[in-house]
């Protein structure tokens, strides 16, 4: 598991310490600004970061498993734990 976003690392790294620490690692998609984004298709040119989203690839790189959230609505852990679990 990975986060990801357009923050910088030191962003990065005072909201994780801010939240008590993660238990994967946060990579920091700010430059070339928003590349990894982009790729996913979820970069918003107008507000400069990426739109909320959890992306399930597998191990071939395929993805399984893609949802974007609206801001303030979270993921359903259990729905996104039972899409895992259908990798086997």
């Amino acid at each position: 598991m990975l986060g990801i976003s357009c923050d910088t690392v030191p962003a990065h790294r005072a909201w994780t310490t801010a939240l008590g620490g993660l238990p994967y690692p946060e990579l920091s998609d700010f430059h070339p600004r928003g590349k990894a984004s982009q790729a996913y298709g979820l970069y918003n040119e107008d507000r400069g970061a990426s739109n909320r989203a959890v992306i399930i690839v597998d191990k071939e790189g395929i993805i399984r498993f893609r949802e974007t959230y609206e801001p303030g609505v979270l993921p359903d852990p259990a729905m996104i734990l039972a899409e895992v679990e259908k990798l086997g």
